[in-house]
């Protein structure tokens, strides 16, 4: 079936995976099942923690890249920790092409052996991230929710269902239409406002964030 549909439920909505900021929707972490497979022109539905009907976010793919073109892609320096806390462009190709995790908010080293398990990072301009301002899926794609671990990818679907989600979703303008939910997992102080300015980083200035500390781990899953 051409144009596929991914969905899955997103545990914690950072601003992280997905990472909706610098005018593309990327994961390049998480979901390793999902990034292995993903090609372009599939679409992917992320759908909202323990209200498996309401929709965080649509993305459709239109790049599949490597962890170090994804690094070196002036597109995305915007996602880099230095200029994003809620970055996801963690992954640095050192002098031997080995890719080293750079400090960030969101994991932490024991993480890489996954994140870098999905082998690419999928990235669109054609998005709709609701965040916060999640929507509810409507009656007549209501068979696409998904409400258990890991995703669902054929399960369920119609041929139709492409051009119904197109249809919803032309409702809305591409781009950010709500916050991340969890922000305050990675943000706990406000500080350094501008650098929400500068990295487009931030869905509200009145979201001010603090510069990359140590991670958790996996916060952004």
């Amino acid at each position: 079936m051409k144009d596929r549909i991914y969905r899955y439920v997103v545990r914690y909505d950072t601003g992280v995976a997905p990472n909706p900021f610098g005018g593309w929707c990327s994961l390049a972490i998480c979901k390793p099942a999902i990034r292995r497979t993903a090609q372009v022109g599939d679409w992917i539905i992320g759908l909202r923690s323990q209200q498996a009907a309401q929709v965080l976010y649509v993305m459709q793919v239109e790049h599949c890249l490597s962890f170090a073109d994804y690094w070196r892609d002036p597109r995305f320096l915007a996602k880099r920790p230095d200029r994003c806390p809620s970055s996801d462009n963690i992954y640095r190709p050192d002098a031997s092409g080995d890719l080293v995790q750079v400090p960030n908010r969101a994991h932490v080293p024991s993480d890489t052996q996954r994140d870098l398990s999905g082998q690419q990072v999928l990235v669109g301009r054609r998005f709709w991230y609701f965040g916060d301002r999640s929507p509810e899926l409507p009656a007549d794609l209501a068979h696409l929710v998904h409400a258990s671990q890991g995703h669902s990818l054929q399960k369920n679907r119609r041929d139709t269902d492409v051009q119904t989600l197109v249809d919803w979703l032309s409702g809305w303008s591409n781009g950010i239409h709500g916050s991340p939910i969890d922000a305050d997992r990675l943000h706990a102080a406000a500080v350094n406002t501008h650098l929400v300015e500068r990295s487009g980083c931030g869905v509200k200035p009145q979201h001010p964030f603090t510069a990359p500390g140590p991670a958790a781990g996996r916060m952004g899953c």
